[in-house]
């Protein structure tokens, strides 16, 4: 009988103990909290299993269910370096008069002064808000939807004589691959500025699925996820080159021409890709790598004319540029399949449990896309230029489709808040 009655008392005092263990107020299976440190015993302590990057932080005291928060929204500057742009071909040089063709490329004294240049951009600056819910109470499943736009780049390429000097003539290739050139100043007659400019804008938006896990290992918390969505990037990219010429004795009789090559690359498909974090305390730090396949819709558009204002300030002298002529004037359109993958690192740093900052590197490839300079020809047939003609033999330049890669890295800076 008197172990019986033991027996009994262990029992009550189990069945109390699992009564406050399963109290309502607390889950069945709340995620393990690491203990606080000796001094700072009565401090609330972040749940290390839910870093700041994925989940909010659950708290010791008070602990609320996961499911109150289940949003985020963030906003990230941006500061991106893009792929140049190229104006491929020799648009002008100087030359010697006493050479056979006087600023032809290939003589010792010819020299070159606009094209074959890359326009190396500035860090283009930009914009990315992202928003994002926890699909299940268990913060297993997510849905995020971001997306980036960075301000147009430019540079530019210059050239200008003062009183016709020096004498600049315009560079080709015959139909023969001879190289040959038209004069465009001539010192004390005919005065002469050029002027290239490009330009390249990249932007897109996201939207992807994601599942957690999670697990901790020595007070660090490990974290993965796999990512699935789809992407779309969109790319512009224009060259423009303008040429002018007028009489130095009379500034007022002018010749302007100019030449246009504008590319757009639209990029829609599905993507894959994880997330692998650690993190302790107030500080995660994160590694994304993506990789989308899909199509790329690719136009390219060239318009312009060696003569397009004006009139010739001597007879058959045109200001250039030669690269556009009716032969390769148009639109041209296709589609490729590509692949676009991302890598990116981020640091995150949370000021409270709402609210947090980040600092991060941003790396993107992108393998089959459209460039202005790739669809320069710098061959010309000189009996397609006005008063040259009529036209005898191939029209040239002609029209090109000719596809290369691009690539975007950059920096950020964010801002996140929960709700």
């Amino acid at each position: 009988m008197k172990n019986q009655i033991v027996l009994a008392s262990m029992l009550i005092c189990l069945g109390g103990r699992l009564a406050v263990a399963q109290s309502p107020d607390q889950p069945a299976n709340p995620r393990p909290i690491p203990p606080t440190s000796p001094g700072n015993a009565n401090e609330l302590t972040t749940d290390l299993s839910t870093p700041f990057f994925a989940s909010p932080p659950q708290v010791a005291v008070e602990e609320p269910s996961p499911s109150t928060y289940r949003l985020w929204a963030k906003v990230d500057y941006l500061m991106w370096w893009l792929k140049p742009v190229c104006l491929k071909p020799p648009t002008l040089t100087m030359g010697s008069p006493d050479d056979a063709v006087p600023g032809a490329l290939g003589p010792l004294h010819t020299e070159l002064v606009m094209g074959e240049h890359k326009f190396e951009f500035g860090g283009a600056p930009g914009i990315r808000p992202s928003v994002g819910i926890w699909l299940t109470d268990d913060q297993f499943l997510s849905w995020e939807t971001d997306g980036f736009l960075l301000e147009q780049d430019a540079a530019s390429q210059s050239f200008q004589s003062h009183n016709g000097s020096p004498a600049a003539y315009i560079p080709f290739q015959d139909s023969a691959n001879v190289n040959q050139a038209l004069p465009f100043t001539i010192p004390g007659v005919v005065d002469g500025h050029s002027i290239a400019v490009g330009r390249s804008r990249l932007w897109g938006v996201e939207s992807d699925l994601a599942a957690h896990f999670c697990t901790t290992r020595s007070g660090y918390l490990l974290s993965a996820a796999l990512v699935g969505g789809f992407r779309y990037l969109n790319l512009e990219d224009q060259v423009t080159a303008t040429n002018e010429q007028n009489l130095v004795s009379n500034p007022s009789v002018f010749a302007i021409g100019s030449d246009h090559f504008e590319t757009r690359n639209q990029f829609y498909g599905a993507q894959l890709g994880s997330t692998l974090g650690l993190s302790r305390d107030k500080w995660s730090l994160e590694m994304d790598t993506k990789l989308a396949l899909g199509d790329t819709h690719q136009v390219s558009e060239v318009s312009g004319q060696p003569l397009s204002a004006g009139a010739p300030v001597l007879p058959q002298l045109l200001p250039g540029p030669v690269l556009v002529l009716p032969s390769n004037t148009g639109k041209q359109s296709a589609d490729r399949l590509t692949l676009v993958p991302e890598m990116a690192f981020t640091l995150h740093y949370a000021l409270t449990q709402k609210v947090g900052l980040s600092l991060g590197y941003s790396c993107l490839y992108w393998n089959k896309v459209l460039c202005p300079g790739d669809q320069m020809d710098n061959h010309l047939n000189v009996t397609q230029l006005p008063l040259h003609g009529p036209l005898v033999g191939p029209g040239l330049p002609a029209p090109l489709f000719v596809h290369t890669d691009a690539f975007a890295q950059g920096l950020n800076v964010g801002l996140e808040v929960r709700y």
